[in-house]
């Protein structure tokens, strides 16, 4: 049994809602759009997360001190899942 602790629970909820929310809008999406392309949908989902990057922005604005144009470039490394992602999806 692995070791448990806040942290551990706070990432596990949040993977979860994160992947159920993911898998939800895009099935909604794709049954709102049936003759969408795979392509089409990945360009949904790419303008829906540039809409978060920039309200999450704000946040960096307020509370950082950083510039919009900082707390963007921030998110774009922040939050580079594809390495990771390319080796979850490679074990499956």
């Amino acid at each position: 049994m692995t070791s448990r602790n806040a942290t551990h629970d706070f990432m596990a909820h949040n993977q979860a809602m994160m992947h159920t929310y993911c898998s939800q809008l895009a099935a909604t999406w794709l049954e709102l759009h049936p003759e969408a392309t795979a392509s089409e949908l990945v360009a949904f989902l790419a303008e829906k997360a540039h809409r978060a990057q920039a309200v999450a922005a704000e946040v960096y604005v307020a509370r950082e001190g950083m510039t919009t144009e900082e707390a963007m470039e921030f998110q774009v490394h922040q939050y580079d899942y594809r390495d990771m992602m390319r080796r979850e999806l490679s074990n499956d």
